[in-house]
């Protein structure tokens, strides 16, 4: 009843009494003033205002009622709404999606279905008040089909009073605990259906099979708007990590082979150069097992920093031309090439630790290629500063290569050249990569620098 026509009640009521009372002495007192007259008009009076205001009051009281209820329902939404903010993790978000349900509209049980991804079925169904034990012994996850399927195909909300009545209920399983009403709210997000939300028997005053209003509807489908929010940003969350632990296995990826593999192999190459160091009882020979030795050692150490989840600490804390300087002494003593440096900068201070790290195991990458491939007798080193860029070029007078050539290494190969390019696109640099079949390769990287 609306508070307008109340107000007509409260001056169209007392006037009509009036009215009647007047009626009514006038005609028991052939329109004589009499004491009977005016005591009966008095209680007729009497009692009708009392009807009228006992009636009043009970409808604004139940008005009350409604806005406290209404209140304390707005104020378990919003608490609700920010309970589900602080859960990134989907599983447990959508357990208490449904344990929050059924305190918002006091259910004694409740299920979250999710819906695959094509709609075809329901992919996870999230209960809440059954026991473990009642859980296991209803058997397999519901099908959506039914009653449940057909909350799925109407995409709204239905309230159900009892649900073996309903036209699509096809019972329960065995081992089922007896539900009876059934309140069904969808879940959509960006247009499409995502999930339902089930709530049975409603629990008023310990009755447990109570049918559910239309305010609960209200309620739960407010709090349906705000779990498909939280939902989204839950798989997206899931979608960060899994990118995360795919940049992070690339990245140990390009350390492995740019690290560990490359010392590997040049300690192998070395080796097999000292073997013939032995055989024709070369003097050197012992110091270049000695350095084989010292960089197998080096690699076990990188290894088991990877066992414990930590970057390889060759070139961690190194300032570049000290890093330089020691992948110089490698090649020198496992290559034996003329190795000559032009370093036209030679203050390193402004350069960021991770670039400097990323840089020398770009020049690690360059000069193992160059080992392996470019049978080059000399390797020039070029650092230099060009407004705010810093360029380290490393240049090899070997056999070279053609564009397609070069094409085909970054196509098949996989790293090498790809994750020289790789780690400088990740400092906000550039590779530049000249070669001539014949006449040498020149491989020059250009980075941000502040100084």
């Amino acid at each position: 009843m609306s508070t307008r026509f109340l107000k007509w009640l409260a001056f169209l009521l007392p006037v009509a009494f009036f009215a009647l009372v007047l009626l009514l002495r006038f005609g028991l007192s052939s329109f004589q003033p009499s004491l009977l007259a005016d005591v009966v008009a008095l209680i007729i009076l009497a009692v009708g205002t009392l009807v009228f205001s006992i009636w009043v009051f009970n409808i604004i009281e139940q008005r009350e009622a409604e806005i406290r209820q209404r209140s304390m329902q707005l104020e378990a939404l919003h608490e609700a709404g920010l309970a589900l903010t602080t859960e990134l993790k989907l599983r447990n978000l959508l357990q208490k999606i449904v344990d929050i349900s059924c305190e918002l509209v006091n259910a004694k049980y409740g299920a979250l279905g999710v819906l695959r991804d094509d709609g075809s079925g329901i992919e996870q169904f999230i209960t809440a008040g059954l026991t473990e034990e009642e859980y296991n012994k209803i058997g397999d996850l519901p099908k959506g089909r039914g009653l449940l399927g057909h909350i799925i195909n109407q995409r709204e909300s239905v309230i159900v009073p009892s649900i073996e009545a309903h036209e699509d209920s096809v019972g329960f399983p065995e081992h089922h605990p007896p539900m009876h009403s059934l309140l069904g709210v969808p879940i959509i997000s960006k247009g499409e259906l995502i999930g339902d939300i089930y709530m049975t028997d409603k629990i008023v005053d310990g009755e447990e099979s109570a049918p559910f209003t239309p305010q609960d509807q209200q309620i739960l489908e407010m709090f349906a708007t705000q779990a498909a929010i939280a939902i989204e940003n839950a798989k997206l969350y899931r979608q960060t990590e899994q990118l995360a632990i795919l940049q992070e296995r690339e990245r140990f990826s390009m350390d492995l082979h740019d690290g560990l593999i490359q010392s590997i192999y040049a300690t192998g190459l070395s080796l097999e150069s000292t073997q013939k160091l032995v055989e024709a009882e070369v003097p050197e020979a012992s110091t270049v097992i000695q350095h084989a030795i010292q960089s197998l050692n080096d690699t076990i150490r990188d290894v088991r920093n990877y066992i414990l989840g930590l970057r390889p600490q060759r070139f961690q804390g190194r300032d570049l031309l000290d890093g330089l300087d020691e992948l110089k002494r490698d090649l020198r003593a496992n290559s034996f090439l003329e190795i000559n440096t032009h370093p036209i900068l030679d203050d390193f201070s402004e350069l960021h630790p991770e670039s400097t790290v990323e840089l020398l195991h770009i020049a690690q990458e360059v000069l193992s290629n160059v080992r392996k491939h470019a049978r080059a007798t000399r390797v020039d080193f070029k650092l230099e500063q060009v407004g705010d860029e810093i360029t380290l070029s490393i240049e090899d007078n070997g056999i070279g290569f053609s564009k397609p050539t070069l094409e085909l290494e970054n196509k098949l190969n996989g790293h090498g050249l790809h994750n020289i390019q790789e780690r400088a696109k990740a400092l906000q640099g550039e590779v530049r990569i000249d070669s001539t079949l014949g006449q040498g390769t020149l491989i020059a990287v250009c980075l941000p620098y502040p100084g």
